[in-house]
């Protein structure tokens, strides 16, 4: 019985839930602020987050006839292996299990000082519109992913919503390297967004699904899905850049050689982000069986970037000794 849900949990899909998370988490370390406690919190809340929004779409496709027109059978309710009520239970109960994570996460920030009473206000109306959103995705009269809405909701939800809220639940003052970041995750967000529909071009125009990809044609989604692996790895590196100019306020020509050395640490990412973009390109629209494994291979090098990050972060801090 469990495994129908974990299959409609759509695991590849949460170390993009993750990596907003981590890469917040790790901007906000080498800002000196940090906590564990808050940090381990967002991620439980982000995964729960990811999984409520992959049921809603199940539940969403299937009431609309998408999935059955696209004749796929990694969808729960449309192979029969969860009944719709059960799913309507789930997402009643995890939005509950949600809300109450994250609430706890503002209760603890608030505690120990990292935000003020206005603050909660805020951060509560935010949690409320994400679990309303990961909901109408594809669930509604007008749910925004058939008009084309999805990827303003996935760059705002998996890149600036993540990143800039993890840093101010732990108490940072937002600056440029943080919005540079919170960009990055959203582009690369948006890119995974993107081979999901870019997969789904012809059956989502079948079923009126009027997505990015849809309204480009494949060509066009192409160029676009590179633009959107070039500006959001390049944001990220750059916000560390940045910050490492401002520390060490170095010459323009040191400049350079600082570019080249950082990107040499993030290297291994950009060479599969360039992999990936390949390897997509040769493949055709509808080809479900190879562009579903460019969605797990594109997700996960989402990770390893934000994983370099982090580390490069520690390697500053614990081996540099820069101040935190």
């Amino acid at each position: 019985m469990i495994k129908p849900w974990i299959q409609s949990a759509r695991l590849r899909t949460l170390p993009l839930a993750i990596a907003g998370i981590l890469l917040g988490s790790a901007i906000s370390k080498l800002h000196g602020h940090a906590n564990w406690q808050i940090s381990t919190l967002a991620l439980i809340t982000a995964i729960l987050l990811q999984i409520l929004s992959n049921f809603a779409n199940d539940y969403g496709d299937f009431k609309k006839g998408t999935d059955s027109l696209a004749g796929r059978t990694d969808r729960m309710l449309t192979t029969g292996s969860i009944s719709e009520t059960a799913m309507k239970n789930a997402l009643f109960i995890l939005s509950g299990i949600v809300f109450l994570f994250g609430l706890y996460m503002i209760y603890l920030s608030f505690q120990f000082k990292l935000i003020n009473q206005n603050n909660i206000y805020f951060f509560i109306g935010l949690g409320i519109l994400s679990i309303i959103s990961a909901i109408t995705y594809t669930i509604g009269k007008k749910a925004y992913a058939y008009l084309g809405l999805g990827d303003i909701f996935v760059f705002v939800f998996f890149g600036l919503a993540p990143v800039l809220g993890i840093s101010k639940l732990l108490g940072c003052e937002l600056n440029l390297n943080f919005g540079l970041a919170a960009i990055g995750m959203g582009m690369l967000s948006m890119a995974v967004l993107n081979t999901n529909n870019y997969r789904d071009i012809e059956s989502d125009k079948l079923s009126n699904k009027i997505t990015i990809a849809v309204r480009l044609g494949r060509k066009w989604t192409l160029f676009y899905h590179r633009i959107l692996l070039i500006l959001g790895f390049s944001t990220i590196f750059f916000s560390m850049l940045n910050y490492l100019n401002e520390v060490f306020k170095l010459s323009e020509s040191n400049t350079s050689l600082e570019m080249f050395m950082v990107f040499g640490i993030f290297s291994p990412a950009a060479i599969l982000l360039s992999s990936h973009f390949t390897d997509l390109r040769r493949l055709e629209p509808g080809d479900r069986e190879k562009i579903n494994p460019q969605l797990k291979k594109l997700s996960l090098t989402i990770l390893l970037l934000i994983m370099i990050y982090s580390s490069f972060v520690w390697y500053l801090l614990n081996i540099i000794g820069l101040p935190k």
